[in-house]
């Protein structure tokens, strides 16, 4: 195993080139793609953990934050987070009452983020007064999942924090 200075730095050949819109590196690593069938094991499991979860595509390249953040491309650290949200300006909803398409979800173990995903779908139940929503999440080096924003593997924690880059008119 060759040893990294900086992994994930600006002059890690295996990092893709990601910066922030103010122009700030993003670290990140892309790994390897698993072999199939180590992957073929983790979606079984996640089927058996969360069989109502929609399989959408299988790949170990990249995990839920370089779903979100970097267009399927590479890995990021969750504790990138913070600092990709303030620096690309996105802004903190008061709910999932305003939450909209393209929002940015952030589940929590306690009090440390561990996961985030993307709102899809809104759908209104007005006869009970609720709504269903439905995220696309990367399941850590498994696969990328339709699902409803509570059913997530446990260890992800449960959904605490919504987030969006949408603009506000001036």
């Amino acid at each position: 195993m060759e040893l990294i200075i900086d992994a994930g730095g600006t002059n890690d050949r295996l990092a893709v080139a990601l910066e922030t819109c103010s122009r700030q590196h993003i670290r990140n690593e892309r790994p390897k793609e698993l072999p199939p069938e180590m992957i073929q094991a983790g979606l079984e499991m996640d089927r058996k953990t969360n069989p109502n979860a929609k399989l959408r595509s299988a790949s170990s390249t990249y995990n839920c934050m370089g779903m979100v953040f970097a267009s399927r491309r590479t890995c990021i650290d969750i504790e990138e987070l913070e600092f990709i949200l303030k620096e690309d300006k996105y802004r903190r909803l008061s709910g999932l009452n305003e939450v909209e398409v393209g929002d940015v979800v952030v589940y929590y173990e306690n009090e440390t983020p561990t996961h985030v995903g993307l709102i899809i779908g809104l759908e209104f139940d007005i006869a009970n007064a609720s709504r269903e929503v439905k995220v696309l999440s990367k399941w850590g080096h498994h696969g990328e999942y339709i699902h409803l924003i509570q059913d997530v593997p446990y260890q992800y924690g449960i959904p605490k924090a919504f987030w969006t880059d949408r603009r506000k008119p001036s």
